[in-house]
């Protein structure tokens, strides 16, 4: 079982990704003219076989998501993810309800690539910049099935640095999953940005 990260770490992971997670609010709350609610990012290295049972999400159920694949000082894959009925009710948001819901599946695809590209680089770009990571990031790709297809990540590894958040637009009952699944190969250098970014804040709090 590989290392945790310490809670200081931890504290400082969540904040980044906090702060990363609400740029991406803000960006869909303009896409879509709703209040968007996140729950804290849950983050730990586990199993990856226990990564998807994370998730909350019965298997039967059909899921609409938007997965990226990223490479570089750490790998791994980020996905934002809807049950089907809420993926459609969120592009129906995004055109403005002008189109019946019924009428929307040859819509979905690209207008939830849209809504995850801008997501999940918002949140890609505050961390990248936080840790002065280099990162690359393949283009969104839309998968639609159960989370046995949806969750494809793998690694030669055992263990994953795990993080999740989970959001919600009330007043539609619209409810999704952003989740980043991280090699646990790239954890060495992954907490030793943290670190810098850590003793980064310290250092200015003492001076």
């Amino acid at each position: 079982m590989p290392n945790n990260l310490t809670p200081l770490e931890i504290d400082a992971l969540t904040e980044i990704f906090n702060i990363g997670i609400g740029r991406a609010a803000n960006s869909l709350n303009q896409m879509v003219s709703q209040t968007v609610d996140l729950t804290i990012p849950e983050i730990e290295i586990l199993p990856n076989k226990d990564a998807i049972n994370k998730l909350d999400i019965d298997n039967s159920v059909e899921i609409s998501a938007v997965t990226q694949q990223f490479s570089g000082d750490f790998n791994g894959q980020a996905l934002l993810m809807f049950s089907k009925e809420n993926g459609l009710q969120l592009v129906s948001l995004l055109l403005g309800n002008k189109i019946p819901i019924e009428d929307l599946s040859e819509l979905e695809q690209d207008s939830l690539v849209e809504i995850g590209n801008v997501i999940l680089n918002a949140c890609f770009g505050t961390v990248i910049n936080f840790l002065e990571s280099s990162i690359f990031i393949e283009m969104p790709e839309f998968i639609q099935g159960n989370l046995n297809k949806i969750f494809t990540y793998s690694s030669e590894q055992d263990w994953s640095l795990y993080i999740k958040v989970k959001f919600t637009l009330p007043s539609e009952k619209i409810a999704g999953h952003i989740s980043f699944i991280m090699d646990i190969t790239s954890l060495e250098i992954f907490q030793e940005s943290v670190r810098k970014f850590v003793f980064g804040i310290t250092s200015k709090a003492q001076g």
